[in-house]
């Protein structure tokens, strides 16, 4: 039984005008209008900590898998006003069972 953890992860994307993935991430022909560090919530499938980086797979996108640097990667569901994840005050890590 595989488990993983939620995650919040910080990622420069490219945003269209409507402020959604742009680019190669959407199916939709419109014009990349900016690139933004983005808070998104994801599920840790994997660790190198050689290189100090995690594998997260994107919870709204599944096909989106990178590599992200463990200092952008934060634990919880704590998000500030700007959208961006935050370090929770308590460390209890949400479990996702990904078999069910």
């Amino acid at each position: 039984m595989a488990v993983h953890y939620r995650c919040y992860y910080n990622k420069e994307w490219p945003l269209d005008e409507y402020g959604r993935l742009g680019g190669l991430f959407s199916l939709a022909d419109l014009p990349i209008m900016e690139h933004r560090v983005m808070s998104r919530p994801g599920v840790i499938v994997a660790k190198n900590d050689e290189n100090q980086m995690y594998k997260v797979r994107d919870a709204d996108q599944r096909h989106l898998e990178n590599w992200i640097p463990m200092k952008d990667v934060t634990m919880g569901s704590l998000i500030n006003n700007e959208g961006v994840a935050e370090e929770p005050e308590h460390k209890e890590l949400l479990l996702e069972d990904t078999n069910g």
